[in-house]
C-alpha cells in the first residue's frame, strides 16, 4: 500500500524491488510483482510538500509518454494537491499507463524501457551529488529537461517542449538543473548506470508526446552538452 505520489504513481507499480550502491541507483534487485497495490489518494493530505512535488516530477515523466487526456491534466494542474477527485483521476491514469507498459514487458527487456524518460542523466545527477542530498523526484526533474533537448535535435520533438516542461518543473517546485555539480562526476556516473552496455547508456526520447523511442544512441557530444545543461553550466533555450 504506497503512502507517497510517487509510489501510487510509479514506484509501488511493476516488480522492481531494488538498492542502492555508492555509484549506481537500484544497483542489485530482482523483479517481484505484486498480487495487488492498494492506493488510497486520501492518504496524501498529509504528505509534505517536497514529497508531493518529488511525485509530482514522475507524473509529468508520465504525462509525457501518455499523452492524451492524462498530458492534459498535468499541463492544467495547478500547484497543490487539487481535489479529491483530480487526484483519483491522475493517480488511476498515471497507474494505468504504468501497469499497461509493464504487463507488455515484465522483466524490461523491450519497451519498458520507455519509462526511464528522464532517468538516465536524472540519475547520474543523483549519484553524483550522493544519494540523498537531491531526491530521486527532484533528480529526475532535472532529467528531463535535457531528454526533451536531445529528443529536439535526434527525434524530431518539437524544441518549444522543453520550454514549457522547465516551466511545469518551476511552477511545482522542482529544480531544472544540479547548479554546481561536477558535469565530469555526473558523466562518469551516466558511464556506470547499470543500463549501460560498453560504457555507453541508450537514451529514452520522445518524438512527441505520447510517442516515446527507445534504446537511442546519442552522439558523445550531445550527451556532454546535456550534462552541461542539466548542471546549469550551458544556457537555456540554446543550441
Amino acid at each position: 500500500m504506497p503512502t507517497s505520489l510517487v509510489g501510487m504513481v510509479d514506484a509501488a507499480i511493476g516488480g522492481k524491488t531494488g538498492i542502492d550502491l555508492p555509484a549506481v541507483k537500484n544497483a542489485v534487485g530482482a523483479f517481484h510483482q505484486a498480487e495487488w497495490v492498494v492506493a488510497d489518494p486520501a492518504m496524501l493530505e498529509t504528505l509534505p510538500v517536497r514529497e508531493w512535488a518529488c511525485g509530482f516530477a514522475e507524473v509529468i515523466k508520465t504525462g509525457l509518454l501518455a499523452g492524451g487526456r492524462l498530458w492534459q491534466l498535468v499541463r492544467d494542474w495547478e500547484p497543490g494537491r487539487g481535489t479529491p477527485e483530480q487526484r483519483l483521476e491522475l493517480i488511476r491514469r498515471c497507474a494505468a499507463y504504468k501497469a499497461h507498459v509493464v504487463a507488455a514487458d515484465p522483466h524490461e527487456q523491450g519497451v519498458r524501457a520507455v519509462l526511464n524518460l528522464g532517468h538516465s542523466i536524472g540519475h547520474a545527477v543523483e549519484a553524483a551529488a550522493g544519494f540523498g542530498r537531491i531526491a530521486h523526484g527532484e533528480a529526475i526533474a532535472i532529467g528531463l529537461l535535457p531528454a526533451l533537448w536531445l529528443s529536439a535535435r535526434t527525434a524530431g520533438l518539437d524544441a518549444s517542449l522543453e520550454a514549457e516542461v522547465r516551466e511545469l518543473l518551476r511552477m511545482h517546485e522542482l529544480p531544472t538543473a544540479a547548479t554546481g555539480l561536477d558535469p565530469a562526476a555526473v558523466a562518469e556516473a551516466l558511464r556506470h548506470d547499470k543500463k549501460a552496455r560498453g560504457g555507453r547508456v541508450r537514451f529514452t526520447l520522445l518524438e512527441a508526446v505520447g510517442r516515446p523511442v527507445h534504446g537511442v544512441d546519442v552522439d558523445d557530444e550531445l550527451i556532454e552538452q546535456a550534462i552541461s545543461r542539466a548542471t546549469g553550466l550551458a544556457p537555456h533555450g540554446g543550441a
